[in-house]
């Protein structure tokens, strides 16, 4: 079996291809950019369809975990183009190419944001995605499964997510500052467990099923406080009861227990844990 990571160089499929490539599965790195002393990184974009089928043929790819994308839900209105062109067309070619190719099975992360009932570009991109891979799967008999992320953190992050910016800041000792109320949850799950719920969908044979990979508790954001003062009681927290976020969703994702089943499958590092090793990877860095 050999496996392509579109977009390992990025935060959640650097999870995935370090994690594989450890186990000692072959696989490669499909990206813009990576370590070019990586004799599994191949440099290349997913908006250069001859570039992604090459990259398939050339390796004899029999599973696609397509995490290339635009992925920062913050910068969608400013580039709404780029994130259209990324997540709809360039998912277009991965399933183009393999179909193509032949035999090769696509895994394609989505995001829990399209179970959202606000509308947004970024949702409407995954969305879209996710039905064309559909189209694309009962044409061409590609065998193929939708991975729906929560929201992923872990040390190896962007450090533009939630618990990221706020377990930077009391390290700094910085005041903290939360739009509305506090109460608006999230399913959050730490790149590892991302990892490993991926070599669960590889080694279980699943296929055509539409999997939430997250936590399965809906976390607040004043929960994440309540965690991150028992680390530092003294923190500053600002209220800023009439802001609100575009991009936030309702965390009411009740399948996330139907994926843990069928993928014989949960999380092992509880929303605590992660916040402690997350703060201590910034103390560590100061």
């Amino acid at each position: 079996m050999n496996i392509l990571i579109t977009g390992g160089s990025g935060f959640v499929g650097g999870y995935v291809f370090r994690y594989f490539k450890e186990k000692g599965y072959s696989v490669k790195n499909f990206d813009i950019s990576g370590d070019e002393n990586d004799p599994d990184y191949i440099k290349g974009s997913i908006l250069d369809f001859e570039a992604v089928k090459h990259t398939i043929f050339e390796n004899d790819i029999s599973v696609i975990f397509h995490f290339a994308g635009f992925s920062n839900i913050n910068k969608v209105k400013a580039s709404p183009r780029e994130c259209i062109n990324l997540n709809i067309l360039g998912t277009t070619n991965v399933l183009e190419a393999s179909r193509l190719k032949g035999k090769t099975s696509v895994m394609l992360a989505s995001s829990v944001y399209v179970h959202s009932q606000h509308g947004h570009l970024y949702t409407t991109s995954k969305a879209t995605a996710e039905r064309i891979l559909n189209n694309y799967s009962s044409l061409y008999n590609i065998n193929s499964n939708i991975i729906r992320l929560g929201t992923v953190y872990g040390e190896l992050s962007r450090h533009e997510d939630v618990i990221s910016i706020f377990s930077q800041k009391i390290c700094k000792n910085e005041s903290i500052s939360i739009n509305g109320d506090g109460t608006q949850t999230r399913n959050f799950i730490h790149g590892d467990d991302v990892a490993k719920a991926c070599e669960s969908i590889i080694t279980s044979k699943i296929i055509g099923e539409t999997l939430i990979i997250s936590g399965e508790l809906q976390i607040s954001i004043n929960q994440i406080i309540s965690f991150l003062k028992n680390i530092n009681p003294s923190i500053n927290i600002v209220h800023d009861e009439d802001s609100y976020r575009d991009d936030d969703y309702e965390g009411n994702i009740d399948e996330v227990g139907e994926t843990y089943t069928k993928l014989n499958w949960r999380p092992e590092i509880g929303i605590q844990e992660g916040i402690e090793r997350l703060v201590k990877f910034y103390q560590d860095q100061m």
